[in-house]
């Protein structure tokens, strides 16, 4: 839905008939069947699309998937869901970058919201939660190269949690500026109220 209301035309590939019928009544262009078959992507307009999302709900399956991307469709971009940090190392094993771990994302929304409800302002806990994803996306591949010694993961992770907590810290410290307070609800009411002349 956030892609259709941004102007992108999205066809959508799904295996549960109720589920195809209920987005179909709902407006949007959807195939029934198994997106891992080459003939399907193909009626489903795999040849021109600019990019396909990978979001099936079982890894293997998802893998599977951009296996037959990559060999059927070299030129399609593709960008893959990860249900866990697991699974976001076996997408990096078969050669996908673009990698949305759905856990993580979720985690770390949580917590922005925890930070916010404990005083920290909405834009610096937002901020720290940006910041932390990138981190932690930057240290995803190096934790990969490790993950088959637990040893030596255990000794990267501590090294990674501790330098992720560090660069915060860093980051917090900082003067916020002016602009800190402006996703605070009070301020979002009062600036409504000065537009709506109130």
């Amino acid at each position: 839905r956030f892609l259709r209301a941004n102007g992108i035309e999205t066809t959508i590939l799904d295996h549960d008939s109720d589920r195809v019928n209920l987005l179909r009544k709902m407006g949007f262009n959807v195939y029934y069947g198994d997106a891992t078959r080459v003939d399907l992507l193909r009626s489903a307009g795999a040849d021109d699309a600019k990019i396909l999302v990978a979001a099936i709900d079982s890894p293997e399956i998802n893998r599977e998937l951009i296996s037959t991307i990559q060999k059927h469709f070299p030129g399609l971009k593709i960008m893959a869901r990860a249900r866990s940090r697991v699974d976001a190392y076996e997408l990096l094993d078969i050669g996908l970058k673009d990698i949305y771990r759905e856990s993580l994302h979720t985690s770390v929304k949580l917590a922005v919201d925890v930070l916010t409800l404990l005083g920290q302002r909405r834009y610096t806990a937002t901020r720290q939660g940006q910041k932390f994803l990138k981190y932690d996306d930057d240290t995803l591949v190096e934790m990969a190269d490790h993950r088959h010694d637990m040893k030596q993961y255990v000794i990267k992770a501590r090294e990674t949690f501790k330098l992720q907590e560090d660069l915060l810290s860093k980051d917090l410290a900082m003067d916020p500026g002016v602009g800190d307070h402006s996703w605070d609800s009070e301020n979002i009411r009062e600036t409504l109220d000065k537009l709506s002349g109130k």
